[in-house]
């Protein structure tokens, strides 16, 4: 075999090798995106049932202690019981404790769990919602309770995943904290 043959086939070999690699690189983009279109399904629909159109939704029943899945206590930084949080297959529910006056108008309730917290979190489905991401039954709805001025529940519906829950969580915790720290101020002043 001459020299030149020799090159020729290892330049024809090389060409089909880099040809492979780059058919090769079209099957992993195609996989990836495929797996993304599977992560965001999964996201999407989740392992949640579903939940009714807002016309047909019932109304939310008072909360019966014994039947609650996960009853989440929300301390101050002393220890002193806020509140239960519970949370009932995509719904949480926060309870503060009765007596304790905790009103809407006590910094930083409206400012920062409602503004910056909840209403983001639903601002955000929205937009995912928009985008085709999420469906739009699927999107954070948030209530709160209240008897005259004093917040006796708020009741969040469809929070999405766990690191959400973590998130109204210490958000519940830090707020009341906050709230409870004012109202203590108050007594004391």
């Amino acid at each position: 075999m001459s020299e030149e043959t020799e090159t020729k086939k290892l330049l024809h070999y090389r060409q089909f090798l880099e040809n492979r690699i780059e058919e090769l690189h079209k099957e992993i983009a195609d996989l990836t995106k495929a797996v993304e279109i599977i992560d965001q399904q999964i996201v999407t629909q989740g392992f949640k049932t579903p939940t009714l159109p807002s016309t047909q939704r019932k109304e939310t029943k008072p909360i019966n202690e014994e039947e609650v899945i996960d009853g989440v206590s929300i301390t101050a930084k002393d220890g002193t019981l806020l509140g239960k949080m519970y949370t009932e297959q995509d719904t949480v529910i926060f309870k503060p404790r009765d007596n304790f006056s905790f009103t809407r108008d006590i910094a930083p309730f409206q400012s920062f769990l409602i503004d910056r917290v909840l209403a983001n979190m639903k601002s955000t489905d929205e937009e995912r919602a928009s985008r085709g991401e999420l469906d739009p039954s699927n999107i954070l709805e948030y209530e709160i309770k209240v008897e005259g001025n004093e917040i006796k529940e708020i009741i969040i519906e469809n929070y999405g995943e766990e690191r959400r829950l973590r998130e109204i969580n210490s958000s519940l915790r830090w707020t009341f904290d906050k709230m409870f720290d004012k109202i203590n101020e108050v007594q004391q002043g």
